[in-house]
C-alpha cells in the first residue's frame, strides 16, 4: 500500500482528531494522531507500525463518509 491512509471523527467534546498512516520509504508506515487546534492540525503522538490494514463495509468505502 503506497498511499496516505486519513480517519477522521469528532470527539464528544466537539474536538476534531485523525489518524494518518504515511507509507515509510524503508517499509511499513508512520501513525500519526493529529487534533485539529485554531483552526491547524498539531501531532499529538506518533509510531512507526510494520503494516496496516482497513476493514470497512463495502457500502462506505470511497464515499468519504463525514464529509
Amino acid at each position: 500500500m503506497n498511499q496516505t491512509i486519513e480517519i477522521a471523527w469528532t470527539t464528544p467534546n466537539a474536538r476534531k482528531r485523525r489518524l494518518r498512516f504515511e507509507p515509510r520509504a524503508t517499509g511499513g508506515h508512520t501513525r500519526i494522531e493529529q487534533e485539529l487546534r485554531a483552526g491547524e492540525w498539531h501531532t499529538v503522538g506518533q509510531e512507526i507500525v510494520a503494516d496496516v490494514d482497513l476493514e470497512a463495509p463495502a457500502a462506505i468505502v470511497g464515499q468519504g463518509v463525514g464529509q
